[in-house]
């Protein structure tokens, strides 16, 4: 194997590593329910409510109570989905640096980032 095959062989992998969590992340959601099952939220990877389903009781009719539980449930459901991307993360993070070679999981791979990065000045009046 070719310096380019070894190099291409590495790359596919990577790919390969980052469109799997892509997807991964992409199809996570999380269903939590509330108020004895009569409270039903669906969110998605971001936490973003994507479904709420009320059955007959829900809040025991009070308006209020309602409000309260379906905030509740919607709170366990994006905390569930943020535990759940994280360990879909971290476990990316540690497979990829095996890919790229390195032990330093979460440390910049920039060679200097305060000069790579671009930054915004302001223009210098002449005096």
């Amino acid at each position: 194997m070719t310096t380019m095959d070894d190099v291409q062989h590495r790359a596919e992998l990577q790919l390969q590593a980052l469109e799997g969590v892509q997807a991964r992340l992409n199809a996570l959601t999380v269903t939590e329910t509330g108020d004895s099952g009569r409270v039903i939220v669906d969110v998605d990877v971001t936490g973003a409510m994507t479904g709420l389903r009320l059955l007959p009781g829900a809040g025991n009719g009070q308006p209020a109570a309602l409000a309260d539980q379906i905030v509740r449930t919607a709170v366990r459901a994006a905390t569930r989905v943020f535990t759940d991307r994280a360990d879909i993360m971290t476990a990316f993070v540690a497979d990829f640096a095996e890919l790229i070679g390195s032990d330093a999981v979460g440390v910049s791979m920039e060679p200097d980032p305060g000069f790579v990065r671009p930054t915004l000045q302001e223009p210098q009046s002449e005096e």
